[in-house]
């Protein structure tokens, strides 16, 4: 398992790697562009052999498709991963999608995994909101932030909703967004309306200054 940088994980695996979602601020791709994993990133592959890593002992939460959109993968990717889950159930499994419709017809086989396993939506502007409608994920994580979202203008959102994760785009591609803070006051306001925690990514710690804000994450122990 490798160490990341990402805030609200403690690791990451990847068992698979690409992307067809094409999004144009999507580190994974500048990573293999770099290194080289793949040769076409819009061709997903898959590498079982890395599930190998999930026999650690230590309990970890683990961030499993930084490298690629859950919602996009085969079932029988899918059949691999949760065997070796149910094999390893001292960690806390985390993945996030952009394509809710694609997880949703995933979700079946996680029955039964409901308590180490975590699910977000990745949203990005204010009409991706829309996405949740019918759905039940856990969290919602909203990076790189690109506009004021205004969600007190929804009345709805997932019961099963608990968290939400924000955080500013990084790098320095042409065109970067630097978000406002009152976009994402606008959205703590939210949160705290709905009792949902905050958890706001470092990306953050200069827009926000003293408002800055990481609750304790759905998955901790």
């Amino acid at each position: 398992m490798k160490r990341t940088k990402i805030d609200w994980c403690d690791c990451t695996i990847n068992p698979v790697v690409g992307c067809k979602n094409g999004c144009p601020y999507c580190y994974a791709r500048k990573i293999n562009d770099r290194f080289h994993f793949i040769e076409d990133w819009n061709k997903p592959q898959f590498f079982p052999e890395r599930l190998k890593q999930l026999s650690s002992k230590k309990q970890k939460s683990i961030f499993m498709d930084s490298m690629s959109d859950v919602g996009l993968w085969k079932s029988i990717w899918f059949d691999q991963v949760i065997q070796a889950m149910q094999k390893n159930t001292q960690h806390r499994y985390i993945f996030l999608s952009k394509c809710a419709n694609g997880f949703l017809g995933h979700s079946k086989f996680f029955l039964g995994l409901e308590d180490i396993a975590f699910f977000g939506l990745s949203i990005t502007k204010a009409n991706d909101w829309d996405k949740l409608q019918g759905t039940s994920f856990d969290f919602i994580s909203i990076e790189p932030l690109l506009e004021d979202l205004n969600l007190h203008r929804y009345k709805y959102y997932p019961l099963s909703l608990k968290q939400v994760i924000i955080g500013a785009e990084t790098g320095n591609r042409k065109g970067k967004v630097i978000p406002k803070k009152e976009w994402v006051d606008s959205i703590v306001n939210f949160c705290d309306e709905h009792h949902l925690r905050v958890f706001m990514k470092s990306s953050l710690k200069d827009i926000m200054g003293e408002d800055f804000r990481q609750d304790k994450l759905i998955w901790e122990v």
